[in-house]
């Protein structure tokens, strides 16, 4: 079932976007169909902001420990975006993979905390809020992220 899902994420940005409602309905269902494909949800420069949209849910639902890395990589970048409510979403994105995996959570924050150097107004803004958020489930972050504020 993989390969045609895939396949179609190549197609013109209509048909990704059809096929990626329906791989968003897939993957809250049976993420592991899906889990080792993750970077084919990887957002291109040229794709629409329609389709970078449906791509960034796609992989906070794939995002495991075996990848976290690489999704923090791609969330990071597409924070520097020029579509602010994109870049907005994927300073979200980052918080939400804390919440999601306890055990990277100090990795998430360390980015979103490479973010807030970026000194960009919507970036500093949206990232000290999802700080506040992540931090609220974990007491020993707040401590860590409070001493380097």
């Amino acid at each position: 079932m993989t390969p045609p899902l895939v396949t179609l994420l190549s197609a013109e940005p209509e048909i990704q976007y059809v096929a990626l409602r329906n791989i968003n309905l897939i993957v809250q269902k049976r993420p592991a169909i899906l889990a080792n494909e993750i970077k084919v949800f990887f957002c291109k420069y040229n794709d629409p902001i329609y389709v970078k949209m449906d791509k960034l849910e796609i992989i906070i639902r794939l995002v495991s420990e075996t990848n976290i890395e690489q999704v923090l990589l791609e969330f990071k970048e597409s924070a520097t975006e020029v579509n602010v409510e994109f870049v907005r979403r994927s300073v979200r994105a980052i918080g939400r993979c804390a919440v999601k995996l306890e055990h990277a959570a100090e990795k998430c924050i360390n980015v979103l905390l490479e973010l807030i150097q970026t000194k960009m107004n919507y970036i500093v803004q949206e990232a000290i809020n999802v700080i506040k958020l992540a931090n609220v489930q974990n007491v020993f972050l707040s401590m860590k992220v409070y001493c380097l504020l």
